[in-house]
């Protein structure tokens, strides 16, 4: 997975997803290896029940073999849950009927081509602030961010006194802004998800479009939460680091993500959420129970129901949004014609 370029370095342990609670401590307390969240900042938080805990990936460092799976350790609990989602997220209409991209040329025209050769060439850059504003315009969307639960972090901003000593992060922002976060992620996820689709039959050109698609979105993204960690006061020592323990829970979601959808549907997302469960093959618990499961490890931080209606809607609209991203022509992607599917209520 071609995420994030500074974590290239570090390697993740293989990734447990499993249904086991965990304990809750202080706001921003260090302990070894992880970092909690106050009890008191989940029971504000609609979608998250007051145990949740987010859990950051253990990462060691300066390793000569990168190790970069993911093993989903499900239940027996979570295999019988599985049956009963699996039958009620393929009646899901939203799920049926993804409305298509419009429609682009079969290739780029000279302009779009010249563009192009100069964003490759470092001269300039027409291409990936496309799709960052592309990005933060969900980032910005409230009303469709607090259909899932996740609100955005405001009432500070960038402008800071000179001595500003005395400010301090507000109790459950940590837990906030890593929700956040993670929906910042996902949407950059997504980008990169069809960059790596298009990839992988390029030539020269085409790849090195892709490559600096994803480059320049990653490195714009961790540029977004170092200025939100500094707008919520953390001291500025720490910012380089929370930033690390950021960048660690970004890129295990994302590592989870490309697995559930390499597992669950190497063929389409679209047939894979109408595949009944004798055309499941050994290994297979459904794509909208795994993706589901990933969300609610990571997003919801292990903590809220598994029938919780903002997680089940989450998951409907990150399939939704990678159905229609696998429908998009290769050029409509190029030429910056890519859009998000709009997200109706549930019948």
């Amino acid at each position: 997975m071609a995420c994030a370029p500074r974590l290239l370095q570090v390697v993740p342990r293989r990734c447990n997803l499993t249904g086991a609670a965990r304990p809750v401590t202080t706001l921003w307390q260090r302990v070894p290896h992880r970092r909690a969240c106050a009890s008191t900042s989940a029971e504000r938080i609609p979608s998250v029940a007051s145990r949740g805990k987010p859990v950051r990936w253990d990462f060691v460092k300066c390793q000569p073999v990168f190790d970069k799976y993911v093993e989903f350790n499900f239940t027996e609990e979570d295999k019988r849950r599985f049956v009963g989602e699996r039958a009620k997220f393929s009646a899901d209409t939203r799920l049926l009927n993804v409305p298509p991209h419009v429609q682009s040329p079969a290739e780029m025209d000279w302009r779009e081509t010249y563009e192009a050769l100069v964003t490759i060439a470092r001269l300039d850059d027409h291409i990936s602030g496309y799709f960052q504003e592309l990005i933060y315009g969900r980032v910005e969307d409230k009303d469709l961010m607090g259909r899932f639960g996740i609100s955005l972090l405001e009432g500070k901003t960038l402008e800071k006194p000179l001595h500003n000593t005395k400010a301090v992060p507000r109790e459950g922002a940590y837990f906030a802004m890593l929700q956040q976060t993670y929906w910042l992620s996902l949407h950059v996820w997504l980008v990169h998800s069809k960059q790596h689709m298009i990839q992988e039959n390029e030539g020269i050109f085409g790849s090195a479009i892709c490559a600096l698609i994803t480059r320049r979105v990653f490195e714009w993204a961790w540029v977004i939460v170092r200025l939100w960690l500094k707008q919520e006061d953390v001291p500025a020592m720490s910012i380089g680091t929370e930033l690390e323990h950021f960048m660690e829970y970004v890129f295990g979601f994302c590592a989870a993500l490309d697995e559930a959808f390499l597992q669950e549907a190497s063929h389409g997302s679209a047939k894979a959420v109408q595949r009944k469960d004798n055309e499941l093959e050994e290994g297979q618990v459904g794509l909208l129970p795994c993706v589901k499961q990933v969300l609610w490890s990571n997003v919801f931080f292990g903590a809220c129901a598994h029938d919780h209606l903002q997680l089940e809607e989450l998951a409907v609209y990150l399939i939704r949004q990678r159905i229609a991203l696998e429908a998009l022509p290769r050029t409509a992607f190029f030429t910056r014609r890519m859009t998000w599917a709009d997200f109706p209520v549930r019948e």
